[in-house]
């Protein structure tokens, strides 16, 4: 891959993450600010556990599809930007977000 395609391919993976960070995050906010705080909502509804867990985990199963992505650039870009934004999103809302609203870190377990 020529040093110019690879800049390409960088700026392109780069300018997906921060988009669907943000779409992600943007997602998340709206939901608190319509349904409340996400321990809350589980008290109240007692969902399955997958629905419990930080959007954070979510990035698992994306970050073992790449194993059987190797031969596929395109998908595999596709599906390792989604992971680390996933992650990104899961870490941005609870470092800076909630300790911005006022709510602390906002940690739970699941």
């Amino acid at each position: 891959m020529s040093k110019l395609t690879e800049q390409k391919l960088g700026y392109a993976v780069t300018s997906l993450v921060i988009g669907l960070t943000t779409t992600i995050e943007a997602i998340m906010i709206f939901a608190r600010m319509v349904y409340g705080s996400a321990s809350e909502w589980i008290e109240r509804t007692d969902p399955p556990l997958l629905l419990e867990i930080h959007h954070g985990f979510w990035a698992a199963p994306f970050f073992v599809a790449l194993f059987f992505l190797r031969g596929k650039p395109f998908a595999f870009w596709i599906v390792f930007s989604v992971a680390v934004s996933l992650v990104l999103s899961d870490a941005l809302h609870h470092l800076v977000i909630l300790p911005l609203m006022g709510e602390g870190f906002g940690w739970h377990w699941p």
